[in-house]
């Protein structure tokens, strides 16, 4: 396990994308789960597509609080697995669960960079990683790591959100000002030539998913409580005032259905990544 620990890391992102990203997920780590409902099932869905064969070492990367390792714990007990995230308490909060525990094979947690893997070339089998890509400000340099750190024949399992996602809260506020107040997520196109340049083959699954909100609070209320602050550099500067949070509300609720509420989209992809023999 030490020469996977090993070895030559990519360049980071800029310091501060990378530290607000980090700051945003560990504000929300005690109170992340209560949340994370879409997350959960989504790393069911990612998890669903995992290899009959039975890899030696794995990687969750962006492990949060630990959901998907422990489904790829159970699927695959004698596995050496490592868990990473770049936010400390969320690390904290694995090794509270039995996942840290002594009655059953711990995972290995590691506080890094997807950008930036402090593993050694060629030390793992698999990558499992729920939705994180989004938040890696250049996915082409997470994909040249997982190039570098697979094994030939290795795969890389991701699920990430693709740009229709939050399109009703995108049209909601763009009745109210110009500013961007909900993050951009990378074109198909930008992900399928980040691929191919990193070495990867890459399968990608496209699956639409509709969910329902009272309103705006509550949905703002969940994507604040995952830590899926905006982080656009277009975003408004300071506060959101009452008045342009109202007008937004009132423009959401106008897409209302009925007693389900207001229809939501995320639009999450699925990639599978190969590393060619």
């Amino acid at each position: 396990m030490a020469e996977a620990a090993r070895g030559q890391s990519a360049p980071v992102a800029t310091e501060i994308a990378r530290e607000r990203i980090a700051r945003a997920f560990a504000q929300a780590a005690l109170h992340y789960d209560a949340h994370a409902a879409l997350q959960r099932e989504v790393a069911q869905a990612l998890c669903a597509l995992l290899p009959e064969n039975t890899p030696q070492t794995l990687l969750d990367l962006g492990c949060g609080t630990g959901y998907c390792a422990a489904l790829l714990r159970q699927r695959y007990p004698q596995a050496t697995l490592l868990a990473l995230d770049l936010a400390l308490p969320m690390l904290q909060r694995v090794a509270a669960s039995p996942l840290g525990a002594q009655d059953v094979a711990p995972a290995l947690l590691l506080c890094a960079d997807a950008a930036a893997l402090p593993l050694a070339p060629a030390s793992l089998d698999l990558v499992c990683s729920s939705l994180t890509l989004q938040w890696c400000p250049q996915p082409g340099q997470v994909f040249s790591e997982l190039h570098r750190v697979l094994r030939p024949g290795g795969r890389a399992l991701l699920s990430t959100f693709g740009p229709d996602s939050l399109a009703e809260l995108s049209a909601a506020w763009a009745t109210v000002d110009d500013h961007r107040h909900v993050n951009q997520f990378e074109p198909i196109e930008t992900l399928e030539r980040a691929a191919q340049d990193s070495g990867l083959r890459l399968t990608l699954q496209r699956q639409p998913s509709v969910r329902w909100y009272a309103n705006l609070r509550e949905l703002s209320r969940e994507l604040k409580g995952i830590g899926a602050h905006n982080m656009n550099a277009t975003q408004r500067p300071g506060l959101t005032g009452r008045q342009a949070f109202q007008r937004a509300e009132r423009a959401f609720a106008a897409g209302g259905q009925g007693a389900r509420g207001v229809p939501v989209t995320y639009d999450l992809l699925y990639l599978s990544l190969e590393r060619l023999p």
